[in-house]
Formats: C-alpha cells, structure tokens, sequence
C-alpha cells in the first residue's frame, strides 16, 4: 500500500544500516548489477553491508511509497548524476544519504528535495576549512559561536549546504562559498543568498537520536509561503521488508 502524504507529499526515514535483519545477500538480490559492483569494490566487509542496506532501503521506501516490491524498483542517473526512478507513473523525487550506521531517506511527490546526514568529527583543519569553504557572511556567523558550538555549528553549516545542492542536482562541483545559509543554532535555517535555482529552497535541520549526528533536509517547493514545520522522521523497519 502506498503511504500517505503528510506535508504534502514530503517523507523522510531514517535507517539503521546495522539491524541484523538487514541481511546483505538479501539486500544484494535488489539492487542493480552497478549498485552490487561497487559494493564489492569496498576493501571493508562492515562498509559493504552497510553501502548494501542503505540502497535496498531505498528501494524500499520507494516501493512502499508506489506500491511495488524492492526489487521491482528501477532506478537511473540523469545528467547531473542524481538518481530517478526509471519508470515512474508519478512525479516522485528522492535523495539520500548515509553515514556511520545510519542513512536517511527524503521522499517527496512533485517537488524536489536533498538530504545530508553527518556523523561528527573533529577536522584537525576544521579552521582552514571555514576559511577557504565558507562565504563571507558565514564567517562572520561562525566566529561569534562560542567556543563549544563550533563543531556543531560547522557540522550544521555542512549538512545544510549539502542538502541545498543534493536538492538542485548539482552537487560539489558547485562552489561552496558560492551561497549562504544561516546555520547557527540559535536561529531558523534559511537560504541567506545563493543562484536562482536555489530560491524557494526550504530548509530544516532535523533531529536524529543520538549525540554528535547532524542532519539537514532542503524541499523545493516554488511559492510556498511562510515556514513549515520539520517532517517527523519515521523508522524503517527491516522486519517483512521485501513483502
């Protein structure tokens, strides 16, 4: 059965790659031949179980979402390189993104939608990155946090900016230094300036359990007006997943 439309058509999941209900050899019979190649170019075995369950999840939360089985989801690149269902009868866009033990799913009717998901680290060069990645008005942002809020404040700006160019399409060839998002804690995420094919761009940082996780969610829906809450983040289940 296909689910419902909260948001007006805007899902999102999140996934533990870790279950032990995600079995890799079931979650291989889903995928293409190109998505069981490069898992086993993966040196790790942890990395390709993990590279395995985020994909077949994908597929689905997709087939849940059209009222199809995993494995009848087929999926394409299109020019820049993002991932569209091959054969849709509806207008469904979809993104995701994993890292760790976790990935998140975007699913959105019509519009467009990116999601990025961090598990956080210290750079050793986290310094230099905010001066040679960020823009002007995002260092000036960035160096009234305190102390203490830096690495969440950059893992924030990182997974914002992430989702703004996942949902345009063009991902980091795109200069990051090129728009500017508010991304300090105190203070709604929003599209500070940025090219015309980000206006519109509503942003959120979601929740996910845990410390040191930092996600962010960018829906393009054309003349929404005011703000929208964030989606509630739903749990995918591995238990009768393939049904």
């Amino acid at each position: 059965m296909a689910c419902s439309a909260p948001h007006h058509g805007l899902h999102v999941w999140q996934v533990d790659l870790d279950d032990p209900h995600a079995r890799a050899d079931e979650c291989a019979q889903v995928l293409d031949a190109g998505e069981r190649a490069r898992a086993d170019r993966f040196a790790f075995a942890p990395l390709r179980r993990r590279y395995l369950a985020a994909h077949a999840a994908l597929r689905g939360i997709l087939g849940l979402s059209l009222g199809r089985a995993p494995d009848a989801i087929a999926l394409r690149t299109d020019a820049n390189g993002k991932p569209r269902l091959a054969d849709a009868p509806r207008p469904l866009r979809f993104n995701l993104s994993h890292s760790a033990g976790m990935a998140l799913v975007a699913v959105s009717w019509r519009h467009e939608v990116g999601i990025d998901l961090e598990r956080w680290s210290e750079p050793a060069h986290l310094m230099a990155m905010v001066s040679r990645y960020f823009s002007a008005l995002e260092k000036d942002a960035f160096w009234t946090l305190p102390d203490e809020q830096r690495v969440r404040g950059f893992h924030r700006w990182w997974t914002l900016k992430e989702a703004c160019l996942k949902a345009t399409g063009v991902g980091l060839r795109f200069p990051l230094d090129a728009f500017s998002v508010e991304f300090r804690p105190q203070f709604r995420p929003r599209l500070l300036d940025g090219p015309s094919t980000m206006q519109g761009l509503q942003l959120w940082s979601l929740d996910v359990p845990g410390a040191g996780w930092s996600a962010a969610l960018a829906w393009a829906q054309p003349g929404a007006g005011g703000t929208r809450p964030a989606p509630a983040v739903r749990q995918w289940s591995w238990q009768g997943w393939r049904i």
